[in-house]
């Protein structure tokens, strides 16, 4: 048994970091997207979502139409390049920010909800795009890569 259970566990790390990312990046743009979905019907914003940033959400600093459109484009942008992988350590930061805003802001006791999505974020932003995204050909092209130390 235990010799199965590290041939298991010798298997599993030799998935590469680019199948992890992308699948990261597709749970964590359709989670993000499908949230912007419900926030509009066609180019408006729904009733509820007018309600909820009003008396629910109460983002500081922001009027409450500012503040639903912010949050519609960053859920529906954001994921789309994730997807894409276009931008993609961009994206993973600017969703982090807003799962920022919902953690201290709007729903503090959904920690745990949050916490999954920064573990997703962090991945992305950490490991980059993997080889399955248009960052990957556009950097070769265009970065300069970074010299060793």
């Amino acid at each position: 048994m235990t010799t199965f259970i590290h041939t298991a566990f010798a298997k599993v790390r030799t998935i590469p970091d680019g199948l992890l990312v992308l699948t990261a990046r597709l749970g964590i743009a359709a989670y993000f997207l499908r949230a912007g979905q419900t926030k509009v019907d066609g180019f408006e914003l729904t009733s509820g979502a007018r309600y909820l940033f009003a008396e629910e959400y109460k983002v500081p600093l922001l009027p409450p139409d500012v503040a639903a459109w912010m949050a519609v484009g960053a859920e529906h942008i954001f994921p789309m390049l994730l997807v894409l992988g276009l931008a993609t350590r961009l994206s993973a930061l600017g969703l982090l920010g807003m799962t920022a805003v919902i953690q201290l802001f709007v729903y503090p006791a959904s920690w745990p909800d949050h916490l999954l999505w920064t573990a997703a974020l962090l991945l992305i932003a950490a490991r980059g795009p993997g080889w399955l995204a248009l960052d990957t050909p556009l950097c070769r092209k265009l970065c300069k890569p970074t010299p060793k130390l």
